[in-house]
């Protein structure tokens, strides 16, 4: 039985460190070209100084990658008058946000196994 504990252990260990800190397609301020590609990429999905998946915004001012707050409130006064909102467009594609994390759910379903198992066996003892 202990062999069965530490396969379990080692499997669920491999392959949390797999995915451990692991972000899909994090942003970096260097990957914009411009102060109004990271504007449009931080107002179109709803980021703020609370809501920054990406850490674009290093200082917590609310502005990502030293955008300037008159370069950012042109930016949004620009978006309302086009009649755009913050957070996308309904009806539009969703962002990539998901990791698909199948260790895990692989590991979740393990462990569930080894549960029921000493559950039954516990039963079959008492009884």
């Amino acid at each position: 039985m202990k062999k069965w504990f530490a396969a379990l252990f080692t499997f669920v260990l491999l392959s949390s460190v797999s995915t451990i800190g692991a972000k899909a397609q994090d942003m970096d301020c260097k990957d914009f070209s411009t102060h109004g590609a990271v504007m449009d990429f931080w107002y179109n999905n709803g980021y703020s100084a609370t809501n920054d998946p990406h850490d674009l915004d290093r200082d917590n001012d609310g502005l990502p990658c030293e955008v300037t707050k008159a370069e950012y409130d042109t930016y949004v006064a620009q978006q309302k008058a086009a009649g755009g909102s913050a957070g996308g467009t309904t009806g539009g594609t969703m962002p990539n946000t998901a990791t698909y994390d199948i260790p895990m759910v692989i590991a979740g379903a393990g462990i569930a196994a080894v549960g029921l198992y000493f559950l039954l066996r516990r039963r079959k003892v008492i009884e």
